[in-house]
């Protein structure tokens, strides 16, 4: 880590939060709402693998902050409000979870109960449509890199070295996010028949890969807390692959999930924060009126009230910084809902 960043989470953010300069950043927040997305939670921290995962006792900060600090409601009531106009007095979240890994009814749900902190959960509905699936393809990748770290995984033209292929200027992840559907599925074939990652993350802790099972996301709906929402199927890039593969993907996983739980599922978050128009209005067409991007990925969606703008939270730094970033969030995310 650069010494400029280690001075910064160790020094520079618990000044700024001894300071209360969070509360001076956040009174310029009035009557706006923020959407802020994790992955999941875990007891010790896991980026040795992947930085997907916050760690048990940063997260639960994190919540107890928030319901100190902040009006919290739910995504739906988020849209609600920016629909109807609802007028919000104190700066307002909305806490949202995406791919559906075992961990958020283990590790994040008790937390949020404890707290009475709604949540909607995106759920890949690949982990309940066969129980041969047991992860995401970012978690094989993740496998790849943790495994053969020092190897050279050679793909066609494609050299990568520890995951990256200096020649191409690429890395793997974003390479097998730009393939579309049969160049994925060939590839991730390949990974798997030649590196046997299924086999490997079996070695690793479950929490830090491992998606829900059936009655596992059976189990977290019941909570009074959640809220469930598809991230559609097999996680891939919705604008990457053609709009006949999108739908089938989007639709599928709506299907699975309304069927298992007895719900109509009305809301989605795009998988890598991936769309376009043709892909929103398909979403609208078959219910899922409520779409969550990363990033906007046209001006036009700022005026567009059936997507909003969500807040990443990083795993791979301090609470302080975490939470100085979350209230500066509301300048560039957050959203008025009287407009």
């Amino acid at each position: 880590m650069k010494f400029s960043k280690t001075i910064a989470r160790k020094v520079l953010f618990p000044l700024l939060m001894y300071l209360k300069i969070d509360w001076i950043i956040r009174k310029s927040s009035k009557g706006k709402v923020l959407i802020v997305m994790y992955h999941g939670v875990v007891e010790s921290n896991s980026n040795y693998f992947s930085a997907r995962h916050l760690d048990l006792i940063q997260f639960e900060k994190q919540i107890k902050y928030l319901k100190e600090n902040f009006d919290i409601i739910s995504t739906e009531e988020a849209f609600k409000y920016k629909r109807d106009g609802t007028r919000t007095i104190r700066p307002t979240i909305s806490v949202t979870f995406d791919d559906g890994f075992a961990n958020n009814l283990y590790q994040a749900l008790p937390i949020l109960e404890k707290y009475k902190v709604p949540a909607t959960f995106y759920i890949s509905s690949l982990c309940i449509s066969d129980d041969n699936y047991k992860c995401l393809w970012s978690e094989s990748i993740a496998a790849l890199n943790y495994f053969f770290k020092n190897s050279t995984i050679e793909y066609k033209e494609y050299k990568f070295n520890n995951g990256f292929d200096k020649h191409k200027k690429v890395s793997l992840n974003d390479f097998v996010k730009n393939l579309n559907k049969i160049e994925r599925d060939s590839f991730l074939n390949h990974l798997e028949k030649k590196y046997k990652l299924n086999s490997r993350l079996a070695k690793l802790p479950p929490e830090i890969w491992r998606l829900m099972t059936k009655d596992e996301l059976k189990k977290l709906s019941r909570s009074s807390m959640v809220k469930i929402g598809t991230h559609a199927h097999n996680h891939y890039n919705l604008s990457k692959i053609s709009f006949e593969e999108a739908k089938k993907d989007i639709s599928q996983s709506k299907v699975l999930i309304d069927k298992l739980l007895n719900i109509s599922v009305n809301s989605i978050a795009f998988p890598d924060g991936d769309y376009n128009n043709i892909v929103k209005d398909f979403c609208a067409s078959i219910g899922l009126k409520n779409m969550l991007a990363v990033n906007y990925k046209q001006d036009s969606d700022v005026n567009d009230d059936r997507i909003l703008n969500r807040h990443g939270i990083s795993s791979t730094t301090t609470f302080e910084s975490n939470m100085i970033f979350l209230n500066l969030a509301y300048l560039k995310k957050g959203f008025r809902t009287d407009v």
